[in-house]
């Protein structure tokens, strides 16, 4: 069966200006998660006659749906909020975590690769992110009828400088986690493996004709596993601001029209 354990800690502080502040442990444990099993399989090895060296010969492929997976989950988390007062509001929030699942926990279409070393078929979640940080502010411009500047402009001029609202918004997620394969079916028995680390992935400024360094990675020998592990490097972050202007304009007590700009990836960030 599927078993799901949850466990949190949270401590909530209140700053001057109508701002609290909000740090976070959260944890998670599964075991007994659905993973895609393949059967029939041989040890790695050289088959002069792989289908007839397999258990059932007279079959190719057999997958066996069962609970064999496992996840882990821990992450610090922070916030930072203002609830909306004086025409300001802002949240600010950051995750520090680390997901790891093993024996395909990941996906119902990652399969374990058999016969593996121990370790082997565990790393870091495909949907891991070590960071995420999200930021949004809603500003109420305070120009115009009733706000703190231009309280007594005449309706001609506030219909078209006051009355503005500004709401910025800001999202970062460092990269997924990737993984490297040596092409074909090394093992001999009809799967692959990954490749020997040999050296240092990183790179000082990764960028896109050139994000890791491929010296770091050699072929094993025929027919053995390599010693590189899952999502050993982090593929490209996601950085978007996505930005909006708009103003309302009153159409008796119960109706409005709003104007709105908005822009989102406004600085086409790729």
């Amino acid at each position: 069966p599927v078993k799901d354990h949850e466990w949190n800690i949270s401590i909530q502080k209140r700053l001057p200006f109508g701002t609290a502040v909000t740090a976070s442990y959260v944890g998670s444990y599964g075991d007994g998660l659905i993973a895609d099993n393949s059967l029939n399989n041989v040890a790695p090895g050289l088959y002069t006659n792989l289908q007839a060296a397999k258990p059932y010969s007279a079959f190719g492929s057999i997958d066996l749906y069962e609970n064999s997976g496992k996840n882990w989950y821990n992450s610090g988390q922070l916030k930072l909020e203002r609830r909306f007062a004086k025409g300001v509001s802002y949240t600010l929030s950051y995750a520090f975590s680390k997901n790891i699942d093993q024996n395909g926990a990941d996906s119902i279409y990652t399969t374990p690769t058999p016969f593996a070393p121990v370790g082997y078929n565990r790393g870091l979640a495909s949907y891991n992110h070590t960071s995420i940080l999200s930021a949004n502010v809603i500003w109420e411009i305070p120009v115009g009828r009733g706000r703190a500047y231009g309280g007594s402009m005449n309706r001609l001029a506030d219909g078209i400088v006051g009355g503005w609202e500004f709401v910025p918004i800001y999202l970062y997620s460092s990269g997924a986690p990737l993984s490297f394969s040596v092409p074909g079916a090394t093992l001999g028995n009809g799967w692959g493996t990954r490749p020997n680390l040999v050296g240092n992935p990183s790179i000082s400024n990764p960028g896109p004709g050139l994000w890791f360094n491929p010296a770091a990675f050699a072929a094993p020998g025929a027919y053995l596993f390599g010693n590189s592990g899952i999502g050993i490097l982090a593929g490209p972050s996601s950085q978007v601001a996505n930005l909006s202007l708009d103003k309302k304009f009153a159409l008796g007590e119960k109706r409005y029209l709003q104007f709105r700009w908005e822009a989102f990836n406004a600085f086409n960030h790729a």
